[in-house]
């Protein structure tokens, strides 16, 4: 599923010379998601890295007991505390000179598809710098 988002954002990821790392275990069990429906929440968290980043793009994955967790992250300007409660809500965007429009409603169903999958999704970052949004999967049960 990383691959195939990635694939999509090569081109700008090379034109805007940002270095980017995956950084995806092999031996990852399966997940139980619909894998267009997780392929949209991953290409839409990596393109809002893109319009952030400002050299720096990774990708991670890991296992925890019955989760697998990805994580997109950037070393762009940041978000504030008081935006990181809001930002998964229908219509809010953070206002910033980097990333003008949009209607702020990316997050928004990121969060309600992840959330179908029984999945939470969520956002570190500081004022700083640098944001890692992170969401988990079910493992799929073994039948």
């Amino acid at each position: 599923l990383v691959d195939k988002a990635l694939e999509v954002f090569a081109t700008q990821i090379e034109e805007k010379k940002l270095k980017l790392s995956s950084e995806v275990p092999e031996d990852l069990p399966d997940v139980q998601v619909d894998p267009n429906k997780i392929t949209w929440v991953l290409t839409n968290l990596i393109a809002n890295a893109l319009r952030y980043a400002e050299g720096r793009i990774s990708i991670s994955a890991g296992h925890s007991g019955e989760w697998v967790r990805l994580s997109v992250a950037d070393d762009g300007a940041g978000i504030a505390p008081e935006d990181q409660s809001r930002i998964f809500d229908k219509f809010v965007r953070v206002k910033t000179d980097q990333a003008p429009g949009g209607t702020g409603l990316g997050l928004a169903i990121c969060k309600e598809i992840v959330h179908a999958h029984k999945g939470t999704i969520w956002v570190d970052s500081s004022s700083e710098g640098g944001s890692t949004f992170s969401f988990t999967m079910p493992v799929a049960q073994k039948t």
